[in-house]
């Protein structure tokens, strides 16, 4: 496999992953609408969840021009010799969509939701609990981290490889 391809297949999986969060999202918009007074003020996780929904659809139907975007195209070749440096960077890929799928997402949709909730009810945002705060701050600060290895991910494979370990240095299992 390529690097192209296997940052298409983690596309599809993170699209999988995308499609159970969004119907996650309706369930919560749901919930929320039952347990609220102003059922109009729970439309946040409802748009929360069409997002997911359609960044799914995207991950699924391109995963491929994804991956052309995230990591350089390289020729294709069916003995698989993997550069140091491309190894990285689909490492880097693969970290950055599973930061944002398992750690960031979920935080900051909840914190967005109580948010709009908030808001809804009339009462202003900075009345909200600290911790909550601190749990929306740390949701956005992952979303941040795991955007910048994907959106960064050939500068912090530079970063992690020394000259030493130029990309004509293949995982073979050596050690220099």
């Amino acid at each position: 496999m390529t690097p192209q391809q296997i940052v298409g297949t983690a596309s599809r999986l993170f699209a999988i992953w995308l499609f159970i969060t969004a119907f996650q999202a309706v369930a919560i918009g749901g919930a929320l609408k039952a347990g609220s007074s102003d059922p109009s003020a729970v439309w946040v996780p409802y748009l929360v969840g069409s997002f997911y929904l359609l960044a799914g659809l995207l991950c699924w139907f391109f995963p491929m021009v994804i991956a052309h975007k995230l990591v350089p195209r390289t020729k294709y070749d069916d003995v698989l010799h993997v550069p140091a440096q491309q190894a990285l960077v689909v490492a880097c890929v693969v970290l950055g969509l599973l930061v944002i799928a398992f750690k960031a997402l979920a935080p900051v949709m909840g914190y967005l939701s109580v948010c709009a909730l908030w808001i809804g009810s009339g009462q202003p945002v900075s009345t909200i609990d600290a911790g909550r705060h601190i749990d929306g701050l740390i949701g956005f600060a992952q979303l941040a981290f795991g955007l910048f290895l994907v959106l960064k991910a050939q500068v912090v494979a530079r970063r992690l490889l020394d000259d030493r370990q130029a990309p004509e240095h293949e995982l073979r299992g050596e050690v220099s």
